[in-house]
């Protein structure tokens, strides 16, 4: 009984371990499905796992908003109604970046106002597109401070020798007292200025040597940073637009160096040379994505990795403190092909940190060319950049050149 009483418990053990076992395995195989469909691990164990982990990352790709957009100047942003506005939401306009700031310093807040009371209606975004570093024609420094040594007070030190002590005296100081003296001739009185000496009372400083404990303070020399008030008004006007208009969010222009060498105007030619170009830009961006609340993006240049070199504008850099970016890929003023945007465009979308890139696009052939271009022409451009990575298109500009909407 006792020996069949083992065999029968052993063999109960011997079950229930197995059953065990089954069970864990089981509870592995479901954790691990669990962790690959929450998208927090990269490890793929089957095809099903793979499957999920593969449509996750094409939620994540599309999860990017499509944007077709233009840029618009204030004069035409002046006139839009309901009319132009419901055109707009029509050809499937998405964003309007409306020219707050123009190239002169001015500012356009009516235009914007009404811009987004007639595109709000429609559900159309309005961006305050900001012009920062071209200043009538001029390029302004990014680095927007000078230096300056100062002293700085430090200590004082004092020792027993001979000092100057000032005192006053009083004494006379003569001067010329002038009069009228009156006569009378050919029976008329008549009078000639005439003067006599007087003096006044007066004290002088004087100066004389005596033994004494002598006070030295002791400064030492410092630079420090003034920032220009062309500076502080770009940022005062910023934070403004910001904080009164129900803007989508702020977009700037021209913030970088001019890229041309005439008067160190290129960002290589900078203090510390290229990194100090690139910091000038990169620290303005910084400054200003400290005051908005709403998002920020920027129209830069498309040139890839020439881009810091020339302009200051580094791409990854950037992509800490903007929302997206509008690369001016206008393929006409460069004299290229539709490969070139697509080249670029796959370019800054590899530098931007997973932030969004949409393509800026003329709607003309070139600056020496202003011709429209056809629509089929500009259907051409915006599949080039989608076949580069962009997430959409902004269009230069509203009103001028091909007055179609590619798809």
């Amino acid at each position: 009984m006792d020996m069949g009483g083992d065999k029968i418990k052993r063999f109960m053990l011997l079950t229930v371990l197995i059953f065990s076992i089954a069970l864990i395995g089981l509870g592995t195989v479901n954790a691990t499905g669990l962790v690959t469909t929450n998208d927090t691990s990269n490890t793929t164990l089957n095809s099903s796992s793979h499957t999920i982990s593969t449509n996750l990352s094409k939620v994540t790709k599309q999860s990017t908003p499509v944007m077709k957009g233009y840029w618009m100047f204030s004069s035409s942003a002046a006139k839009l109604n309901s009319k132009s506005s419901a055109n707009l939401k029509k050809k499937g306009i998405t964003d309007v970046f409306v020219c707050t700031r123009d190239v002169n310093g001015k500012y356009h807040y009516s235009e914007l106002r009404n811009a987004i009371t007639q595109l709000k209606k429609y559900g159309i975004k309005v961006h305050a597109w900001v012009v920062c570093f071209n200043y009538k024609g001029k390029f302004i420094d990014p680095k927007g401070y000078y230096t300056k040594k100062v002293p700085v007070y430090v200590k004082t030190t004092k020792y027993w020798g001979k000092k100057k002590v000032a005192y006053k005296v009083k004494s006379k100081k003569w001067y010329k007292h002038w009069y009228k003296h009156w006569y009378r001739s050919c029976g008329k009185w008549r009078y000639t200025w005439r003067y006599t000496w007087k003096y006044t009372w007066r004290y002088v400083t004087k100066y004389k040597y005596k033994n004494g404990w002598i006070y030295k303070p002791v400064y030492k020399y410092v630079t420090k940073k003034y920032y220009t008030t062309y500076y502080k008004k770009l940022l005062a006007g910023i934070k403004y637009i910001n904080n009164n208009y129900a803007v989508a969010g702020i977009h700037l222009d021209y913030v970088r160096y001019s890229g041309c060498a005439e008067k160190n105007h290129a960002a290589y030619q900078q203090p510390g040379g290229v990194d100090g170009g690139v910091n000038a830009v990169t620290n303005f961006v910084k400054r200003v994505r400290s005051i908005v609340t709403k998002q920020l993006s920027a129209a830069v240049m498309p040139e890839g990795v020439n881009n810091s070199y020339y302009y200051g504008q580094n791409y990854g850099k950037l992509a800490d403190y903007l929302n997206f970016f509008v690369p001016m890929t206008y393929q006409g003023n460069y004299g290229a092909t539709n490969a070139w945007i697509t080249n670029k465009i796959k370019y800054i979308v590899s530098q931007a940190k997973g932030k969004p890139v949409y393509a800026g696009l003329t709607t003309y052939g070139s600056d020496g060319n202003v011709k429209a271009l056809s629509l089929n022409a500009l259907q051409k451009d915006v599949e080039s950049a989608r076949v580069g990575g962009a997430a959409g298109f902004v269009l230069f500009r509203y009103g001028y050149g091909c007055s179609s909407v590619p798809t």
